[in-house]
């Protein structure tokens, strides 16, 4: 029996660093493809309003790419939802799907990397497990092992890998609870470092970076009474674009056809992007520029930049540009918090910290999982505040929902 669970902790590992691998490839392909997009050739192509013809020309690549492979991928909800009631998950066509997951990326879309990873990972798990024995005996396990590992890989924190390896964990087993929870850990944590050695051996990818220490006072304490509710509204501002996004465009869908849509968010892109840089692009690379330079824009300027971000998140995702809105909607919510930071005079990256955990616990409804999330981006004297914003924004969607 010990043999058996070696070998499982061996191969869990295993899967792992593949994992991490793959993550830092897929990062790092984006980001030089990015900057081809956006720095290389402008230098050498000089046309008027070149960030507008890159975004509707990305617009209609994606456009009929989606049209004819039909590769654009789920969201991570619907990935872990699909494995949870089939126990499976497609795994065909992954090179069609990774580059219909990369296209909106490398056009500058506002939308994160980890849908089209986990959909990718989870299609390469069941690929594993149809073709190595072994891993067909375990592949639930291992997927969700491989989900884990992924999550903690892109968004650079283990123990949200963790967490979510957790919430996916079913009874129906041949080891014992504690035999996996420490394959989950040594799973993630070998992605994590894999990924973490390629990024100083080879250049890193993309990751959430650290901001500075806040210096915590009363005066701190006290406006998280107008922090928190910031954070909730920028919530609210989500949802209801979500909303209007997803009705005008499923409506545009049938009558014009998904090119029209991906065209017309490829212009809403690109003006955007002319004006608004910091609406493009999924955010975290952006954050670190913001950190630096924040006190260069007005309050209400920062406040409006979030509020972008979240819009023109919603419009590239329900238009066909999919992917994931993690990414930009912690820089929307730093964004914000910076500029309700400048408003109270409190300190902006303590502000950040609790208007981005409101944020996403009015998104998620799982606080714990959103202070795991952000405890490596904000310093660890704001965890306490991050989980009661977490926690109280989670509570207003049930209230809300039960008042209707």
């Amino acid at each position: 029996m010990t043999g058996k669970r070696i070998r499982f902790l061996f191969f869990a590992v295993c899967i792992g660093g593949v994992i991490g691998a793959f993550v830092w490839a897929f990062l790092r392909v984006m980001g030089i493809a990015q900057d081809f997009v956006f720095t290389i050739l402008p230098e050498q192509i000089h046309i008027p309003c070149f960030v507008l013809v890159v975004c509707i020309l990305g617009g209609l690549v994606v456009g009929v790419y989606e049209k004819i492979f039909h590769a654009s991928p789920d969201d991570m909800q619907t990935v872990m939802a699909v494995i949870k009631k089939e126990g499976k998950y497609p795994c065909d066509h992954l090179m069609i799907r990774t580059i219909g997951a990369l296209l909106p990326l490398v056009f500058g879309a506002s939308l994160g990397p980890e849908a089209g990873l986990t959909g990718i990972i989870a299609g390469l798990c069941f690929w594993a497990g149809r073709k190595f024995r072994y891993a067909g005996k375990h592949i639930e396990e291992l997927s969700k092992i491989g989900l884990g590992a992924a999550l903690g890989t892109i968004f650079g924190s283990p123990l949200f890998g963790y967490s979510v390896s957790i919430e996916e964990d079913g009874s129906a087993s041949d080891y014992p609870k504690p035999v996996r929870m420490v394959t989950y850990i040594a799973a993630i944590l070998g992605g994590f470092g894999v990924f973490t050695l390629l990024g100083v051996l080879l250049g890193s990818g993309a990751s959430i970076p650290r901001l500075s220490a806040p210096d915590i006072s009363n005066r701190e304490r006290f406006f998280v009474i107008a922090l928190i509710p910031a954070g909730i509204a920028a919530g609210i501002v989500y949802t209801i674009s979500h909303a209007v996004s997803s009705r005008f465009f499923d409506a545009l869908r049938g009558k014009c056809g998904v090119i029209v849509c991906t065209v017309l968010c490829g212009i809403c892109l690109g003006v955007l992007g002319m004006f608004v840089p910091f609406s493009m692009f999924s955010g975290e690379s952006q954050m670190e520029v913001l950190a630096e330079t924040y006190l260069d824009y007005a309050p209400v300027l920062l406040i409006g930049i979030g509020i972008v971000k979240i819009f023109l998140t919603n419009v590239c995702i329900e238009s066909g540009w999919k992917g994931g809105h993690f990414f930009p909607v912690i820089f929307a919510g730093v964004s914000i918090g910076f500029g309700m930071g400048m408003l109270c005079s409190v300190e902006p990256v303590f502000a950040a910290a609790v208007v981005t955990a409101a944020l996403l616990g009015y998104m998620m409804k799982k606080p714990v999982e959103v202070a795991l999330l952000l405890m490596l981006c904000f310093p660890m004297d704001a965890i306490i505040w991050i989980l009661v914003a977490a926690a109280v924004g989670a509570v207003v969607p049930t209230v809300l929902q039960k008042e209707n």
